[in-house]
Parts: C-alpha cells; structure tokens; sequence
C-alpha cells in the first residue's frame, strides 16, 4: 500500500523571528498534531515561497528586465494577422 504524507521542503530559519519556528531536517510532515513551532515553521515556509517578484522577466514594449536568477528572456513574438 502507498501511503502520500504532505510536505514542506525546510531549509534554515537564517535568524527569522517574528514567531516561534521549530527547527526540522529536511521536511516537515504535514499533520493535525503540529507543535505551535511546527506551525508557525510552516507558515514561515508557505511565506517564504510567496515571496517572489511579481515582475515579468520582460517588460511588453520595453527592455528585457534582467535578474541573477532568472536569465533575460525576449517577449513573445506578435501574434501575425
């Protein structure tokens, strides 16, 4: 029988402290028995994943906008009539 258990991917807290986080190697299980630090651990990763830059990587009509993570990309092509 397969069992699927939800997951978060953890990485270091790096000094993150607004709430309690438990410190978990390398997933936190997802589960109705969570400690308030595991809790507040998955919150600061759901958070965390959120944070990302809303900005295309390219501007329609504009420069392409350049990132250290995300390579420069071309806007698509026109659409032809």
């Amino acid at each position: 029988m397969i069992v699927m258990q939800p997951v978060l991917d953890y990485w270091d807290s790096d000094g993150f402290d607004l709430w309690p986080v438990a410190e978990v190697d390398p997933y936190l299980p997802l589960h109705g028995r969570l400690t308030p630090a595991e809790v507040g651990t998955a919150v600061m990763r759901i958070v965390a994943f959120n944070d990302l830059d809303p900005e295309p990587p390219w501007r329609p009509g504009g420069p392409p906008v350049t990132c250290p993570t995300v390579p420069a990309r071309s806007p698509p092509p026109s659409p032809t009539p």
